[in-house]
């Protein structure tokens, strides 16, 4: 019995050394300061950090318990009671694991050329569009705001290549390849990886050319649920408004230009209205987001469930974006980890109210002498009386009248546009990854996207005629109207439904193997993928005089006194089959090696020779200190070279670019072969490119990572040189007549070429307070080589008014500005009548440079004058910690390039306002001025309308303030946002940050119709639970 009792009690005693208990404790980094969010794992639980780096896990004393935290050592201790971890930083960002195209890399093995940007980096400043949040975090990647609501911006990687082939890079989310990301919910996001090289985008083939972008979206964690809530609300106006002219300056300039041709008609000099057309235009608006996500897991099971909401107001009345998404991201595990499932879904709904952004450029230019509306309520229009000088549209007995301009109302230009789009965007992954054996896993994947949008709008026919002119009635109208009651030109309105359907969709299969024998370390993919883009539908049905109330907006009450017009559209989709592989292999983590190798078959081709095109790369990296010759230099942390050659290419040509197309309703009739080989009667619409094949750029990267100064100071450097060998460009035919139609052919080649570099610095001073700053730089030079003698010389950048401002020219930039050298200003007649001239100038009007002093000015005196695309980039980015607030300010800037400020260099009317600092510097008579004209039309293209493009902005300031465990809230921080509060350059007009969807040989790098760059102020709040 005693032996029993005493057994009894030595087991009591020891019941918590022999069974799991709760092991509790705390983790801290190397300057003691807590870890939070630190992955702890068991034998038969898991946990994670809270955000002291408190800790409890459910664990046997002395069992090993596993710490993992990003970009730190991984570390395995026993388990003891009040335990106090320490962990270790890793070899700072170059142990994190990179996205290298089907699968993934420490970024210490690559030697290829990608930028990482992190989930902390994209999120400190709210937005609707992630690319927005990517400005200056990246060397080499150019990304050009675009602050419309709903807007997306830009980016151009290493320079253009392409002159009418796609010029966006490639997007790949979790695997999913997509066009756009516009729908994506920037808190999603947990990594960027932009490969930027060929070496690292040729595993993409064919569609990599100009980069690829791979998203990493969040995913659950292993521990307990984990809730996140953003909300924030800002104030938005124009940052870099323009002063115009006021009435009285207006007045003043008009009259002068008046006198400068001899016409006696004259403003009178006390006028009625003075019209901010800006103000009376845009005004303050306002954003609002709010964002809620759910996430967790255990060892079979992780998932991770968000919502957000945005809704954005533009700058113009009525102008609203709003957008709801839904995310779910989820893994299960079975057959003892040997199959992970991943499911990846999300839904995104649209709404939209667009308006015109015409408008902007009619606020510069119509007079200020006019109102908004008139007292009778009605719009104003640019009508002046000649007799009084007055802007009346009534004219007296006796007097005359007429139009000072043919600009409208901007007022009346947003308020007649009536449109509503709504759209809906569902994206879906499902993969299965099977691990084999412990060296080849399996993995099949199927992504695809399905977007339907529906957009109606209502055009108020009636009162767009009664605004155009004020002296028009009601009864003018209806005159009209029963004049010719079958035309749809009077109308009271018309209704208009156009729906699109869209889908695309890649399946991919490959193997993956890793294996190490000694200090041999291989790993090798091989695979398949199935791709399928560009499959649209479209209707679009449009009916005359429906009710006025728009509660009956249906076509089925339109009038049947009109024909409906009913449009179907059927897009032939794109498909591609691809083959791929890919070979790495180190010896010792020293020396390293990588090829791959992609063979790609499109059906944009498939009545070309070059139907499949092979696609290859190769490169190589030394990790110099881990040589023993380096091993023991001070202060040196981390060496490493790398180089690489690889080709990529382009095959996103227009839209049947190597088909005929034929419209049978042309009266142009002709007999072609239609898609059967039968005959189809109809008028050819375009001329078949049927030689046309892949843009190839073939790219060699040469680079060095290192790490100075207990990893302190870390940094790259990158020099490349990329040629696109087949330059596709849009070709006037030589033989031109009123009804051909331009053609595509493959013309010259374009280079890039240019060097990187990015530098980051962190350091904490003090236990409390903690910094880093990181900046890049980047230079690239473009030029236009081996153009076909046929296309040298080719024109373009129209400005809609016949006059052009670019031209396609070897040895330049592609598409160059191309003007008449202003020369001064002509001072009197005797000096116009000594000099070289173009038509009749007047004192006063600009003097243009005879270049090849022939006495003649015309086209071959214009020249060269460099390019729209900056041949510089940099960021910086600045991150301040003291013990609850933190603080970030981020820039970016571009130059070296020139912009054309298209609404100072399109005035077609001395009726058309001016920006004060026009009249302001004016010339007024001899000797006043020989750089600026006088108050003289004219609108020639040249240098004199070309500004700097350099620029500096300050996209984001940020300080914020946390809370720690309140009211059972583990983190609550508000912060305060000023986006874009700051903009230094010398252009003239709103912004040299030109977001032009022109191509290069249209309006890009032209100040026509752009949404102006606006400044935000944000209060928000982040809270976890």
């Amino acid at each position: 019995m005693k032996n029993f009792i005493f057994g009894v009690f030595v087991l009591l005693f020891f019941h918590g050394h022999l069974y799991a208990q709760d092991i509790k404790g705390k983790v801290l980094d190397e300057n003691g300061l807590p870890l939070p969010g630190v992955n702890i794992l068991s034998s038969t639980s898991s946990s994670v950090s809270d955000f002291d780096g408190n800790f409890s896990i459910n664990a046997k004393v002395d069992e090993p318990i596993t710490f993992t935290f990003l970009g730190y050592v991984t570390l395995t201790i026993n388990a003891a009671e009040n335990m106090s971890v320490t962990m270790k930083m890793s070899s700072t960002d170059l142990t994190e694991v990179v996205v290298v195209g089907y699968g993934t890399q420490k970024r210490t093995d690559l030697t290829s050329a990608i930028s990482t940007i992190k989930s902390d980096q994209i999120t400190k400043q709210p937005a609707f569009n992630a690319l927005q949040s990517l400005q200056g975090k990246a060397a080499g990647v150019n990304i050009i705001a675009n602050d419309a609501p709903g807007a997306t911006p830009t980016i151009i990687i290493r320079g253009l290549g392409t002159a009418e082939s796609g010029r966006s890079p490639m997007f790949v989310v979790d695997g999913v390849i997509t066009g756009s990301i516009a729908n994506l919910n920037p808190n999603d996001i947990e990594s960027f990886d932009v490969m930027k090289d060929a070496a690292s985008a040729a595993i993409y083939g064919s569609n990599a050319a100009n980069g690829v972008v791979f998203i990493t979206t969040k995913k659950g964690k292993l521990g307990k649920t984990s809730i996140k809530i953003n909300s924030f609300y800002g104030a938005k106006s124009i940052l870099n408004p323009v002063e115009m002219a006021n009435s009285s300056q207006f007045v003043t300039y008009f009259n002068e230009s008046r006198a400068a041709i001899g016409n006696p008609d004259r403003l009178a000099l006390n006028q009625p209205y003075n019209t901010d057309w800006y103000d009376a235009l845009a005004g303050t608006s306002f954003s609002q987001g709010n964002d809620v996500s759910f996430s967790g897991g255990s060892e079979s099971v992780t998932y991770y469930f968000s919502f957000n909401n945005y809704k954005e107001d533009g700058l113009l009345e009525g102008h609203e974006v709003a957008r709801n998404v839904l995310r779910s991201n989820n893994t299960f595990k079975a057959f003892d980890g040997k199959l992970k499932i991943t499911q990846n879904a999300s839904v995104a709904f649209t709404k939209s109210t667009p308006k015109p952004y015409s408008s902007f450029t009619e606020a510069y230019k119509q007079a200020p002498i006019i109102p908004v509306y008139y007292p009778d309520g009605r719009y104003g229009m640019s009508y002046w009386n000649k007799t009084t000088g007055l802007p009346d549209y009534i004219i007296g007995a006796g007097q005359q009248g007429g139009r000072l301009n043919s600009i409208g109302n901007p007022v009346a230009n947003v308020n007649f546009q009536n449109e509503k789009n709504k759209m809906m965007e569902l994206q879906g992954l499902l993969q299965a990854d099977y691990t084999v054996t412990d060296w080849l896993t399996a993995t099949t994947r199927f992504g695809a996207t399905k977007s339907y949008s529906k957009t109606r709008i209502y055009n108020d026919i009636r009162g767009r005629y009664l605004a155009a002119d004020p002296l028009r009635t009601l009864t003018d109208f209806q005159n009209a109207q029963n004049g010719a009651p079958t035309s749809t030109e009077f109308a009271n309105n018309s209704l208009s439904y156009k729906d699109v359907e869209s889908f695309r969709y890649n399946w991919d299969t490959y193997l993956t193997a890793s294996k190490s024998f000694d200090k041999h370390n291989f790993n090798a993919t091989v695979g398949v993928t199935k791709e399928r883009r560009n499959d649209v539908y479209e209707s679009f049905i449009e009916g005359y005089g429906v009710p006025e109330q728009e509660n009956y907006w249906n076509l089925d009450m339109a009038s049947l006194n009109y024909t409906k017009v009913v449009k179907q559209f059927f897009q032939t989709p794109t498909n591609v089959l691809s083959y791929f592989g890919r070979l790495q292999y180190n010896f010792d983590e020293k020396y390293y090696i990588s090829g791959t190798i992609r063979r790609d078959g499109n059906s944009n081709f498939k009545k070309n020779a070059e139907y499949w095109g092979t696609f290859p790369s190769v490169s190589v990296g030394w990790v110099l200190t881990n040589e023993s010759f380096l091993s023991e230099v001070n202060n040196l942390d981390f060496l490493k070279l790398r180089a690489g050659y690889g080709e990529v290419g382009n095959a996103n040509v227009p839209f049947n670019a190597t088909s005929i197309i034929t419209n049978p309703g042309s009266a142009n009739t002709n007999y072609v072969f239609g898609p059967n080989q039968d005959l189809v009667f109809g008028g050819a619409v375009g001329s078949p490119a049927t030689n046309l094949t892949w843009e190839v750029t073939k790219e060699i990267n040469a680079g060095v990572d290192f790490e100075l100064l207990d990893r302190r100071l870390s940094g790259s450097f990158d020099y490349y040189n990329r040629i696109n060998t087949n330059a596709i460009l849009n070709v006037k035919p030589i033989l031109n007549s009123p009804a051909s139609q331009n053609y595509f052919d493959h013309g010259g080649e374009v280079r890039n070429q240019g060097y990187e570099i990015a530098l980051n610095w962190k350091d904490n001073i003090t236990e409390d307070f903690s910094y880093s700053i990181g900046v890049n730089y980047a230079h690239n030079k473009n030029t236009l080589e081996n153009v076909k003698p046929a296309y040298d010389g080719m024109t373009g950048g129209s400005l809609g008014d016949g006059q052009i401002t670019k031209r396609l020219q070897e040895g330049q930039p592609i598409y160059s500005w191309w003007l008449l050298e202003a020369d001064g200003v002509w001072q009197t007649q005797a000096e116009i009548d000594a000099n070289p001239h173009i038509g009749t100038p007047q004192p006063g009007q600009l003097r243009y440079k005879d270049q090849n002093g022939d006495g003649v000015i015309d086209d071959r005196d214009k020249k060269f004058y460099g390019s729209y695309i900056p041949k510089f980039s940099y960021g910086i980015n600045v991150n301040l910690a003291y013990k609850n607030f933190d603080l970030s300010v981020d820039g970016f800037g571009a130059g070296g390039n020139k912009v054309y400020n298209g609404l100072k260099g399109t005035r077609v009317d001395a009726g058309e306002n001016i920006a004060a600092e026009t009249f302001n510097n004016r010339w007024t008579g001899p000797g006043t001025s020989n750089t600026n004209p006088g108050a003289n039309r004219d609108a020639l293209s040249s240098s004199y309308y070309l500004e700097d493009g350099d620029y500096f902005r300050i996209n984001n300031i940020t300080l914020g303030y946390t809370f720690k465990d309140m009211f059972n809230i583990s983190r609550l921080r508000i912060y305060g946002t000023a986006q874009n509060p700051f903009l230094f350059t010398k252009y003239s007009g709103f912004t040299p940050e030109l977001n032009n969807s022109g191509a290069p040989n249209e309006t890009a790098g032209i100040e026509l119709a752009a949404y102006p760059n606006i400044k935000t102020f944000i209060f928000g709040v982040n809270l976890e639970f």
